[in-house]
């Protein structure tokens, strides 16, 4: 349980990363590694391809390749933003995402909320979807470059 929040906070951290730099925050090199050591643990745990995957994040195009869709629940796992269940919970982030940025968050979360698939892998991809769907310009260039 520990380890789960540790994860998720090492997350929120890396989002700050991604809003814009007039806002002034920093995250510390050490943060930045742990993150970088999660992604590549689900890179190994999913055999997902680091090609495919910079090639999604450049073109902005989701690849529906099974590898990549437990890519996602691996990495939405490790930040704790999926739960056991395979309910997303992205309105975790509002905790500790500047406020100009919490009506984007509920917006994609009363919109799309979970949409389930077969399992985990399949529920992860389908709501990134539908986040996409709903505000693409925000996911692929706040939240994707996060797992990518």
């Amino acid at each position: 349980m520990v380890a789960r929040h540790f994860s998720f906070f090492l997350a929120l951290l890396i989002l700050y990363d991604l809003i814009p730099s007039n806002q002034g925050v920093e995250i510390n090199p050490t943060i930045i590694k742990q993150v970088r050591k999660l992604r590549m643990r689900c890179l190994n745990q999913t055999g997902a391809s680091v090609d495919v995957i910079d090639k999604s994040v450049k073109n902005r195009i989701l690849p529906t390749d099974p590898e990549i869709k437990c890519f996602l629940y691996c990495m939405f796992d490790m930040f704790g933003l999926i739960d056991s269940q395979n309910i997303m919970h992205l309105e975790a982030l509002l905790e500790v995402l500047p406020e100009e940025i919490h009506k984007t968050i509920n917006g994609l979360v009363s919109s799309c909320g979970t949409q389930k698939g077969k399992d985990g892998c399949d529920t992860a991809y389908e709501t990134v979807k539908c986040y996409i769907a709903v505000n693409g310009k925000f996911i692929w260039e706040e939240i994707i470059v996060l797992l990518g």
